[in-house]
């Protein structure tokens, strides 16, 4: 081991202490960085993964949140699983979690739909020019642009009945 200065003046102390004399009193100050008015530094995604993850215990009952089951819960609906577990019982007490339920798979089928309407038109915004640029060559970097010969008119109708599906899908659920 090599010399310090620190080191020494532990092996001193040690023997002040052995021998029953007083050791020399230290105070250690850490290294504090940057001042600011408003005290530490905030990163700009603190608040995005404040908001993003899950609490110590749930705001409802403060319990503490550690299952699988409450970080789910707590991402569906900001309380824990116990919380969710009172809630549907009070409704199957009052006779409405049918009702909730019912609303429950209407909402999912109509974020289902919409999904599909979203993925039809980029598809179609896509298909609008039907060539691909694609990178090709093992020694020297060549691209290489591919068009395609498609039955345009087709497609699109194809597209449109889907949609027109879709949209009378969305009205029944409304």
């Amino acid at each position: 081991m090599g010399y310090s200065k620190e080191r020494e003046r532990e092996n001193k102390a040690l023997k002040a202490l052995l021998k029953g004399d007083s050791v020399e009193k230290r105070v250690m100050v850490g290294y504090e960085g940057d001042k600011q008015e408003s005290g530490d530094k905030i990163d700009k995604l603190s608040d995005i993964m404040k908001d993003a993850r899950m609490p110590m215990f749930c705001p409802k009952c403060e319990r503490v949140m550690k299952i699988k089951l409450d970080n789910k819960m707590w991402l569906l609906y900001n309380h824990c699983f116990d919380c969710q577990i009172q809630i549907e019982n009070k409704l199957r007490i009052k006779g409405k979690y049918s009702e909730y339920e019912e609303e429950k798979v209407k909402n999912n089928k109509k974020a289902y739909i919409k999904d599909m309407l979203n993925g039809i038109q980029e598809w179609k915004e896509k298909t609008k020019t039907m060539e691909k640029m694609e990178s090709v060559g093992v020694q020297t970097p060549e691209v290489a642009k591919e068009k395609w010969n498609v039955n345009s008119d087709h497609i699109n109708k194809m597209a449109d009945d889907a949609e027109k599906f879709l949209k009378e899908q969305l009205s029944e659920l409304d």
